[in-house]
């Protein structure tokens, strides 16, 4: 008996180990999104990326439309806001100018959270790297350059651990047009594991008071 709920233990613990560092990890990629299938989708669509369902939202109001927007010249884009699509959703933007994140425009996601985002990446409006740069972004109404973003800061783990929404937006004090690339995004240990780690140990807890 001893033998069979040091196993149970083992492979829970393995199972949960798993769980966590693989399944409970999504990749959300942007580009990968947009490659070969550039559209702006309606407000409030969902797509489940990596197996996490995304919704999105465009502003200011849902009057914009979230943008996929693929490579220029084999350089990244990603997520941006279009005004003006060429027809109805999912259809290309109308300017081809038009489908970064600019002044006034912002793109939320929301998840079934909490989450905690980190793996950040972002481009400029020629599709330029950002991610080392002193320009500014506001992430959940707060302004950080894109290279602290991209670094996960302090303070910016702080605004995006634990979270079921985040709202990329222009703005700043020394703010850039931009595309979101990607970013990785870990749910929290279920609580049934626990529970069920904890289930595990009292049986064996049983076991020894039996033999006692």
């Amino acid at each position: 008996m001893k033998k069979f709920l040091v196993a149970c233990v083992a492979g829970t613990l393995a199972s949960a180990g798993g769980f966590v560092g693989a399944a409970n990890a999504a990749f959300v990629n942007f580009v990968a999104e947009a490659a070969g299938n550039e559209r702006g989708v309606a407000d409030g669509t969902t797509i489940v990326m990596d197996g996490l369902a995304v919704t999105f939202h465009a502003g200011p109001g849902g009057s914009d439309y979230a943008y996929f927007d693929d490579l220029f010249e084999g350089r990244p884009a990603g997520l941006g806001v279009c005004q003006k699509l060429e027809g109805a959703p999912p259809s290309e933007c109308d300017d081809t100018t038009d489908d970064n994140i600019r002044a006034g425009e912002s793109v939320t996601l929301t998840f079934d959270g909490p989450l905690n985002l980190s793996g950040f990446s972002f481009s400029g409006e020629e599709h330029y790297d950002l991610n080392s740069s002193s320009e500014t972004l506001l992430l959940n109404g707060v302004e950080f350059t894109f290279a602290d973003v991209a670094n996960l800061t302090a303070a910016v783990a702080a605004v995006v651990t634990g979270i079921s929404s985040i709202e990329f937006a222009y703005g700043g004090s020394n703010a850039a047009q931009f595309y979101v690339n990607w970013f990785t995004a870990e749910i929290p240990l279920p609580a049934a594991a626990p529970l069920l780690l904890a289930g595990i140990a009292g049986l064996s807890f049983a076991s020894r008071r039996r033999k006692a």
